[in-house]
């Protein structure tokens, strides 16, 4: 109580009247001191995995025309305007190391290659394939981003609606329409095209063991194969274009040579003894 006016009353109704920011401050204390400090919880880090979208690393239709990359494709005949689809790079060991240290250690310093990008269908990018400007043992190398992904090229173009076409590689994938590329993956690895029209493009290489049982895998998962006839001596469909087969022939070529079933096994057994 106050000796000089006689008003009396609390503390806080003092600091109410002298300075309303030390009462706030007061009334806080007086709680923590009669409740509690609340407890602060900890907060547990959520790992979220990177999502990669960019490569990093030239495209091959901003480099010079003389350059060996550019060359090299050229003299491949890959369309050109597939080119802005394809990187460059001077080191495919440095290159490598940004998304795999480990196998990255395996790799040889000085190693230009082609990249060759795999995406998701929401254009992730889920692998990636070196191709070497030298036809040494190792001309190709697939890397796999996310572990989780299939390594199928071409994902991120088809329309899974229409008729599509599986190869073996990327670059046979360019020349025909709405077209995959299995890239060294398992024929489990396209289970999501179990119910798809899809027909499988093997290469034309009837002595090599791995194809030949591979398309006779396909046969008996009940898919559409195309087995070549005698009359194509190319190995793959690149080698046809660079052999000046016209590509409109060739896929003529792969859609009366389509078969299914009981068809299928009896052309098969025919084209295994050529």
């Amino acid at each position: 109580k106050c000796h000089n006016c006689g008003i009396g009353g609390s503390l806080k109704f003092l600091l109410d009247k002298l300075d309303p920011t030390l009462s706030r401050q007061y009334s806080f204390e007086n709680y923590k001191e009669e409740k509690g400090e609340p407890e602060q919880q900890e907060k547990i880090p959520i790992f979220r995995k990177p999502v990669f979208t960019k490569i990093g690393a030239p495209r091959l239709i901003d480099l010079e025309p003389d350059h060996p990359a550019v060359k090299f494709c050229d003299v491949r005949m890959l369309p050109k305007v597939r080119y802005s689809d394809l990187h460059f790079v001077d080191c495919f060991k440095s290159w490598v190391s940004k998304y795999d240290v480990e196998l990255a250690a395996r790799l040889k310093e000085n190693d230009p290659r082609i990249i060759i990008p795999f995406f998701s269908k929401d254009r992730k990018l889920i692998a990636a394939q070196g191709r070497s400007l030298e036809n040494n043992t190792l001309r190709y190398f697939t890397i796999k981003i996310d572990k989780s992904a299939t390594k199928i090229f071409g994902l991120d173009r088809i329309k899974e609606d229409e008729l599509i076409y599986i190869v073996e590689g990327p670059f046979d994938s360019m020349f025909l329409p709405n077209s995959l590329a299995m890239a060294g993956s398992d024929l489990d690895d396209v289970s999501m095209f179990y119910a798809k029209n899809v027909v499988f493009v093997y290469d034309n290489e009837p002595r090599n063991t791995e194809i030949v049982h591979k398309i006779e895998k396909s046969i008996k998962k009940g898919f559409a194969v195309c087995i070549w006839p005698d009359t194509v001596k190319f190995k793959d469909i690149n080698d046809m274009v660079i052999g000046e087969m016209d590509i409109l022939e060739i896929i003529d070529i792969i859609n009366m040579n389509t078969y299914r079933g009981l068809p299928a096994r009896i052309k098969f057994n025919q084209w295994k003894r050529t």
